[in-house]
């Protein structure tokens, strides 16, 4: 019967998974970048950073759409109320 050696994961390393998946598979295969591969790791690096910039801008208005929600709804209520005292 063969066993496989059981190969442990770091937290570290789930986390440079989740950047990256590649990244993290070149890594733990052992490769090392050559000449063209760092022009495309640079444009890689890019990629990342201008979807990051997508979702911290997309987080925020998620963020905004929250406050207008509750700002309508208040002034729905206060809309009732007044319509309500006025009749």
């Amino acid at each position: 019967m063969f066993r496989r050696k059981r190969e442990w994961i770091s937290a570290s390393e789930i986390a440079e998974y989740a950047y990256c998946p590649v990244a993290w598979y070149q890594s733990r295969m052992g490769m090392r970048p050559s000449g063209h591969m760092r022009r495309e790791m640079r444009d890689g690096r890019e990629m990342h950073r201008a979807a990051g910039k997508s979702l911290s801008r997309s987080h925020h208005l998620e963020r905004l759409s929250g406050v207008l929600r509750v700002t309508g709804a208040i002034l729905m209520i206060v809309s009732a109320i007044g319509w309500f005292v006025h009749e």
